[in-house]
């Protein structure tokens, strides 16, 4: 099945993502020469990105009218799901039902900083979506939104584009990591740089200093902010996803235990 997507965003981060969907040359700065990780995986999804929108800069702080900000329902038409990236929140509480109104099937607002998606906003656009029949995922970070049973239309968005919680397979020899298949990157494109980097590395009790290097080398730019509801920041969050996504993707008996 086509997935067509809608992305609308602001910020660094939804550029990032849009990059990564594209398979745009050079936006992953992670490594001094590029040593092209992604070159051998198809990841240009240009086709499927059936409308592109960005926020304008300056908004007023609250918007009592925000379907005039928003693009017209025309351009949300035949799109399966909607990518909602740093949008101001009263345009995404407005988006749900423009969404529902287009046909999609599918809401997802990722959570990069605690201030972009507030908790009552989050549970007030859920509870919308519900009532309107469409999904709606706010997951924090992005790389934190694995498929679930009670979301299909969700999962046929993270299926196409191999985006999500990270999957790896890890392949060893001689007590070293051979090789690191993405199965499933990080929406960022992280997953790529980091299964790269840890090629050649020992398997030993530095491990997991080893995969958190490997990670930290990666230009993430989720905040550092505390998050209420995590009792951490979402930056560690994404880094602990990405530790635990190799360890779980390693073979038995070489798993080192946290």
């Amino acid at each position: 099945m086509t997935v067509k997507v809608a992305l609308l965003y602001s910020g660094a981060y939804g550029l990032k993502v849009l990059r990564h969907l594209r398979d745009e040359p050079g936006f992953c700065t992670g490594c001094e020469v590029c040593t092209s990780c992604r070159a051998d995986h198809d990841l240009d999804f240009s086709s499927s990105l059936a409308f592109i929108w960005q926020q304008p800069e300056r908004l007023p702080s609250m918007i009592e009218d925000p379907e005039r900000y928003l693009p017209a329902d025309a351009n949300l038409a035949g799109v399966h799901t909607v990518l909602a990236i740093n949008l101001h929140q009263d345009l995404l509480l407005a988006l749900v039902d423009q969404a529902a109104r287009a046909g999609a099937k599918a809401l997802i607002a990722p959570v990069e900083d605690p201030a972009w998606v507030r908790p009552g906003v989050a549970n007030q656009a859920a509870r919308r979506a519900r009532e309107l029949g469409i999904e709606a995922a706010f997951p924090k970070p992005f790389c934190a939104l694995g498929e679930d049973a009670a979301t299909p239309a969700i999962n046929q968005f993270l299926r196409h584009f191999r985006i999500g919680y990270p999957e790896v397979r890890v392949t060893t020899r001689g007590g070293r990591i051979e090789k690191v298949e993405v199965k499933r990157s990080s929406p960022c494109g992280c997953a790529y740089f980091m299964a790269r980097n840890l090629e050649g590395k020992p398997i030993d009790e530095h491990l997991v200093e080893v995969l958190a290097q490997a990670w930290h080398g990666y230009p993430c730019i989720a905040s550092m902010a505390m998050d209420p509801q995590l009792k951490d920041t979402i930056l560690h969050r994404g880094g602990y996803i990405h530790r635990d996504a190799v360890l779980k993707g390693m073979p038995e008996g070489t798993r080192e235990k946290r």
